[in-house]
């Protein structure tokens, strides 16, 4: 979805990073709102466009 807002939280549901996707791609680095490195585990990322309309939810693993 082009210009969506992008929410990427633990299985907790604790926000660890947020974004805007431009031209309907999205990246992260990895790091959480500190700037330290998300532990592993499991992260659910959470998108919409602005008036919800069109959603999308996957998930992402990361192993360290």
């Amino acid at each position: 979805v082009t210009d969506a807002n992008v929410k990427i939280t633990d299985v907790t549901g604790v926000l660890v990073y947020e974004t805007t996707a431009l031209g309907g791609e999205a990246t992260w680095n990895g790091r959480n709102f500190s700037g330290r490195e998300a532990n592993s585990g499991v992260y659910l990322v959470f998108i919409t466009n602005s008036d919800g309309s069109q959603t999308a939810m996957t998930k992402i693993l990361i192993v360290r």
